[in-house]
């Protein structure tokens, strides 16, 4: 039987061979409840957990613990967190950090690092890792940050960073399960240009510039999709000219992109006027540069709040406008799933005017002319009388 002290707690008092004497509060002063606190420790024992009671012994793990996981049947998981390294979450952040920085471009790493900042600084550097990445902690820290007034795009991407430590930390067995927390649905922001600003925004970019930026416009890529490409992966043709790009989201990793002719004969001039060749990189100008020549031509044109990708959904629009099916629309751009390229099907002129489709039905069906509309005819009644349409 739990021994009830002074201060009225209950504390269990009792021999776990071979690890002697345990003398530690159970946490309660409700003898019912503290007998069964006991009752657990003696079951744990019997069924060889020496290890947890050592644990709760030392202090290691809080009698609540052992009562939580006991009680709905997931002693197995406090034993594997007992069992793995107590890994500080700063450490745990730091690697997932420099074992994701190869496979991401140097902005993107560092929106991840920013998002492990926020997360560092709520859950505490020093806390283990798996103490930290658990449902109700990441949910905490979701709620947290919307209530510090950040918005949900912004929560969305500290989300993401959390993710990339949780991805990590999974691999490297300090946790057991991902946590499970929802991001914000977000209204997807469609930003493009109309034919008169395209061109004031051509004519306030620098010569040297223009090229690129005529790529990015008239075929939809992505601009690390343009600061790839070599001269070799361009294919001129009379059919019309392509470019080979980098793709990993592909099975092939190569996605082939049409190239319209105004934007081919843009890029033949620039690669002979820079005298480049075989796998020369076809644009060789810094990030930072290419976005402050975009700033630049923004602030002349008089173009507020677009940004370079921004780039890729006027060339998308334009495209659905002209009526390009959606499927090809889809293979252009790149798209893992139709439903992203699903975003510019209002655009398309078969997709915004149904009638159409409906009038072309009607006529198949041979219906909608005077006196011949389908369910409209009467029918005779049984002693030859007309029924009464509905």
């Amino acid at each position: 039987m739990p021994t009830q002290r002074s201060n009225r707690v209950y504390y269990t008092k009792r021999s776990f061979p071979p690890i002697g004497l345990v003398y530690k509060s159970l946490g309660t002063k409700n003898k019912t409840r503290a007998t069964a606190l006991e009752q657990y420790l003696i079951s744990l024992h019997k069924q060889g957990y020496v290890h947890l009671i050592r644990a709760f012994a030392d202090g290691k793990v809080s009698i609540g613990e052992i009562a939580e996981h006991y009680e709905s049947s997931r002693i197995h998981q406090l034993v594997g967190q007992l069992k793995r390294p107590a890994v500080p979450l700063s450490e745990g952040v730091e690697a997932a950090l420099r074992a994701k920085a190869a496979d991401v471009k140097p902005n993107t790493l560092s929106r991840y690092e920013a998002a492990a900042q926020h997360f560092l600084t709520f859950a505490g550097e020093k806390t283990p890792v798996h103490a930290a990445l658990t449902t109700d902690l990441v949910q905490e820290f979701k709620a947290t940050r919307v209530a510090e007034g950040a918005a949900q795009e912004t929560v969305n991407n500290d989300l993401q960073g959390v993710s990339v430590v949780v991805t990590y930390a999974l691999r490297q067995g300090w946790i057991d399960e991902r946590p499970q927390v929802k991001r914000f649905k977000t209204k997807v922001r469609i930003k493009y240009l109309e034919a008169d600003r395209i061109n004031l925004y051509m004519a306030s970019l620098r010569a040297p510039f223009r090229p690129l930026f005529q790529l990015l416009i008239g075929t939809g890529m992505r601009l690390g999709e343009g600061e790839s490409l070599r001269v070799c992966d361009l294919m001129f043709g009379s059919d019309g000219t392509r470019a080979l790009v980098a793709d990993s989201k592909t099975a092939a990793g190569i996605r082939h992109v049409f190239v319209p002719e105004w934007v081919g004969e843009a890029l033949r001039r620039h690669v002979e006027e820079a005298g480049l060749s075989g796998t020369d990189l076809l644009f060789q100008i810094p990030r930072r540069t290419i976005q402050k020549e975009h700033k630049r031509a923004c602030r002349i044109a008089g173009i507020p709040e677009y940004t370079i990708h921004d780039h890729r959904h006027t060339a998308a629009v334009h495209l659905a406008k002209a009526g390009m099916p959606l499927n090809l629309l889809q293979q252009q751009l790149g798209h893992t799933r139709i439903d992203m390229t699903m975003r510019y099907a209002h655009f398309h002129p078969d997709y915004s005017d149904v009638r159409t489709y409906f009038e072309r039905v009607e006529s198949s069906l041979g219906i909608g002319t005077a006196g011949n509309s389908l369910g409209n005819t009467p029918e005779p009644a049984a002693d030859g009388r007309q029924l009464r349409a509905l």
